[in-house]
C-alpha cells in the first residue's frame, strides 16, 4: 500500500511540481516533489537526450546516471519509438523507462514516459 501511495504522490509531483523550464521536457520528474538536486537533473537529461535524438539506438538501450555527491542515480531506458498526430502533424515520440534510486530511500522509482518532439525541437510530456 505505502509504494502504491508514493508512485501516486509522485504522479501529483508531475503534474504539480514541474517548472516552464523543465516543463520542456529536460527533466520527467520535475524540480520539486523528489530530493533530487539541479546536478541529478542535469545527468537524468545528459542520458535521457541522446535515447531521444539519436535514430540510431536500438530500442532497448539503457543508459545509466549517477551524482557521486548526493548519492542519487538511476537508468533510463529507450523501449520504443512511434509517432503521435497531433493536429495534423505527425510528432515523432519516444517511450522511455527511468528507474531511479534515492539515497537512504528504501524503493526506487520506476517510471515510464511518453515524450513527443513538437514543431520547436521541444520533448513534451505526452
Amino acid at each position: 500500500m505505502g509504494r502504491a501511495l508514493r508512485l501516486i504522490m509522485l504522479s501529483g509531483f508531475l503534474v504539480l511540481g514541474a517548472t516552464a523550464s523543465w516543463a520542456t521536457g529536460m527533466n520527467p520528474f520535475g524540480p520539486s516533489g523528489m530530493p533530487l538536486t539541479a546536478k541529478d537533473f542535469a545527468a537524468m537529461a545528459a542520458v535521457a537526450d541522446p535515447l531521444m535524438e539519436d535514430e540510431t539506438i536500438p530500442i532497448g538501450t539503457t543508459k545509466s546516471w549517477s551524482n557521486p555527491v548526493s548519492g542519487n542515480r538511476g537508468t533510463i531506458t529507450l523501449e520504443g519509438r512511434f509517432t503521435y498526430d497531433y493536429q495534423g502533424s505527425k510528432l515523432p515520440c519516444r517511450k522511455l523507462r527511468y528507474h531511479t534510486v534515492i539515497k537512504n530511500y528504501s524503493d526506487p522509482y520506476n517510471l515510464r514516459l511518453n515524450r513527443c518532439r513538437t514543431a520547436n525541437g521541444d520533448w513534451m510530456l505526452l
